[in-house]
């Protein structure tokens, strides 16, 4: 069976059509879905990536202070102990017989830290010479603070308070 030129035309041109609808079928839309997803999952991966270097910069930060706090109870060990450093203070602040007690409690934070609370209790201390103490604990840049302040009139005379401070610190665990 010969085709004519017109048919053979006809049969090339339809099975031209035909691969090229079978080519954009099955290579240029799946191809061009693929982009597409491609180009959804960097914008999603930026994102992340942009979250991931926040969270570093966070974390870097957050070393920094680690070290910092690390530094500063280091020194704080190697140049003072808590209780002798507080009763240098009553001294400057001329406090000699107004402490009633210094009483320390430690406790373990974790393996290398703990915690070290010492109660100063006041009694029949003048306002301003409150003030001076505490002026001189804050002063001294323990790694921790004044973690509690209780300030009371005491019955005694007029302008006389009793006080209750704790002042906490942290120091390395001895042997560590």
């Amino acid at each position: 069976m010969q085709l004519t030129k017109r048919e053979k035309i006809v049969v090339f041109g339809g099975t031209g059509g035909l691969l090229l609808l079978m080519m954009l079928q099955f290579v240029v839309r799946p191809t061009m879905e693929q982009i597409s997803t491609l180009r959804r999952v960097v914008t999603d991966k930026r994102e992340v990536l942009g979250q991931m270097q926040a969270k570093g910069l966070e974390y870097r930060r957050l070393e920094a202070e680690v070290g910092r706090i690390r530094s500063t109870i280091e020194q704080q060990q190697e140049s003072r102990r808590i209780l002798s450093t507080i009763e240098g203070v009553r001294k400057e602040c001329d406090l000699p017989e107004n402490v009633l007690s210094l009483k320390p409690t430690t406790m373990p934070i974790n393996t290398e830290y703990q915690q070290t609370v010492v109660e100063v209790r006041l009694e029949g201390v003048s306002l301003n010479q409150l003030i001076a103490f505490l002026t001189q604990l804050d002063a001294l840049n323990l790694a921790g603070g004044i973690q509690n302040l209780d300030i009371r009139t005491a019955g005694r005379s007029a302008g006389s308070l009793r006080a209750v401070v704790q002042l906490a610190t942290v120091v390395p665990i001895e042997g560590v």
